[in-house]
C-alpha cells in the first residue's frame, strides 16, 4: 500500500488522532527526526486523480487539513503527494527536515485563513475574448482599485487580530492569506462581520488551514 500524505508538524505539538481521510482510510502518524507526520494508506492512489475521485479525494483532504490545523501547527503537503513506504516517506520528509522545523518553530501557534474576493460584475466575463490596449488598460486599473479598497477594509478591521498578511491574484478573483493566534479565530470572525459587505464584491471565507503561505515552502492550498 501506499502512503497518501496530509501534513507535518512537530513531534512536541498534540498528536491529532480519530479522523477519517481519503478513501475513508484512517489518518495516522509517524515520528521522526523532531517530525510528525500525517498520512493514510491508500490501495489505488491514482484512483484520486480523476473526475470525481479527485473532488472526493480532495474534500477529504481539506477536511483532514482543517481538522488538525484547529487543534495544532502543521504544514501541508500538496494534494496529492504519495509515497510508497514508511521509508520513503522518512527520506522525502528528510531532505527538508530542517526547514520544515525552523518553518513549523516560527509559525508554532498560528492559524491561517483565506479570503477569496470575485467580482460580480465579471462572474460571467468570457476572459478569452479580445479587448483593445485602451480597454485593458481601464479594467486593470480598476481591478486595482477594487483589491485595494477591499485590502484596506480587511487590514482596518482586523488590525490587532492578525499578525501578517499575504495575498495573489488569479485570472478572475484575489485572494488574501491571513495569519492569526490559533486562539483569535473567533475575534477575527467578529470583526468580519462587523465590517459588513462590500458593493460589487463576493467575498468566500475557508479555514482554519495551515500557515502554508507563510512558510514559504510549499505551495498554498486552493
Amino acid at each position: 500500500m501506499a502512503c497518501f500524505l496530509y501534513c507535518v508538524s512537530l513531534i512536541s505539538g498534540e498528536t491529532v488522532s480519530s479522523l477519517l481521510g481519503v478513501a475513508d482510510q484512517p489518518v495516522v502518524s509517524h515520528e521522526l527526526q523532531g517530525l510528525r507526520a500525517y498520512w493514510s494508506e491508500v490501495v489505488a492512489p491514482e484512483a484520486l486523480i480523476p473526475g470525481a475521485s479527485r473532488r472526493a479525494g480532495e474534500q477529504k483532504y481539506r477536511y483532514v487539513l482543517r481538522e488538525i490545523a484547529a487543534r495544532t501547527t502543521a504544514l501541508s503537503f500538496p494534494y496529492a503527494s504519495v509515497v510508497l513506504s514508511l521509508a520513503e516517506l522518512e527520506k522525502f520528509v528528510g531532505e527538508e527536515q530542517r526547514l520544515l522545523c525552523e518553518a513549523l518553530t516560527r509559525l508554532a501557534g498560528n492559524v491561517q485563513y483565506e479570503l477569496t474576493a470575485t467580482w460580480i460584475d465579471r462572474e460571467n466575463r468570457n476572459l478569452a475574448t479580445p479587448v483593445s490596449g485602451k480597454e485593458y488598460l481601464k479594467r486593470r486599473e480598476e481591478s486595482e482599485a477594487r483589491v485595494a479598497a477591499v485590502d484596506a477594509k480587511l487590514k482596518a478591521v482586523a488590525s490587532g487580530i492578525v499578525l501578517e498578511w499575504r495575498s495573489r491574484q488569479d485570472r478572475r478573483n484575489h485572494i488574501w492569506y491571513a495569519l492569526m493566534p490559533r486562539d483569535a479565530r473567533e475575534q477575527f470572525m467578529a470583526a468580519l462581520r462587523s465590517a459588513g459587505p462590500s458593493e460589487g464584491v463576493r467575498l468566500r471565507l475557508s479555514g482554519p488551514w495551515s500557515p502554508d503561505a507563510f512558510a514559504d515552502l510549499f505551495k498554498p492550498q486552493e
